[in-house]
């Protein structure tokens, strides 16, 4: 069984729309814009919704996702224009120099970062980039103090105006289903994770996208390093 599984119809209700990724979606979408990729792989794509919301924007889409309960909600959602597969971040069914861009939006820490890592610096082209959103451990730290206090002002704003969304995600992450999933798959350090991808790419940008006092949401833009 896949982590998600036993979560996933649930999940899918929650985050039905892109939308409600407050600090990510924005700045996934301006990378996307700005680098014009023509091939893009969904890496962990869950139900779908980052693929969906590409729609019009990228010419060839696909997506990867290793949850069989959670693909076919994926499948449902997406229709044609993407290319969606089953499979594992560790073992992709794709050939080397495939695509212009790897995404990994919140997917990441269910990962074996070192074969993961190695598999998508070999499906990425020569110049392709692997932007890589999630959530990492932490500590309060006083020189985020600003973030964490424009992140706290965000979320409140978005709370009054998506009331529902807010009852639902209460309502998933009280569940038993979803403590035992993040007590299984515990948030991992951003450093960590920084030292692993430069053992394979350069970290071309860098940006907290979301601070609290647990842990942050980071987005990385990660270059692919030429062979020598």
């Amino acid at each position: 069984m896949e982590p998600y599984d036993p979560v996933a119809e649930d999940y899918a209700a929650v985050f039905g729309d892109i939308g409600v990724r407050l600090f990510e979606w924005p700045w996934i979408r301006g990378l996307v814009r700005e680098k014009k990729p023509r091939s893009l792989l969904d890496l962990g794509c869950g139900n779908g919704y980052l693929s969906k919301a590409l729609e019009g924007t990228v010419p060839e889409r696909y997506a990867l996702e290793p949850s069989p309960v959670m693909c076919s909600i994926a499948e449902k959602n997406l229709g044609g224009g993407v290319v969606l597969l089953r499979g594992a971040a560790e073992s992709m069914p794709f050939g080397d120099g495939s695509f212009d861009m790897v995404i990994s939006l919140l997917s990441f820490r269910y990962m074996a970062w070192d074969r993961a890592l190695d598999e998508i610096y070999r499906v990425l082209k020569k110049d392709g980039v692997f932007i890589l959103v999630d959530l990492f451990a932490g500590s309060f730290n006083p020189l985020y103090f600003p973030g964490y206090l424009a992140a706290w002002a965000a979320v409140r704003i978005h709370h009054m105006r998506n009331r529902g969304y807010y009852k639902k995600l209460r309502r998933l992450t009280r569940s038993a289903a979803w403590r035992r999933l993040v007590r299984e798959h515990p948030r991992r350090s951003l450093s960590d994770a920084r030292a692993m991808i430069k053992g394979k790419f350069y970290i071309e940008r860098f940006r907290i996208l979301g601070a609290g006092l647990r842990g942050s949401t980071a987005g990385l833009v990660c270059g692919k390093r030429a062979p020598f």
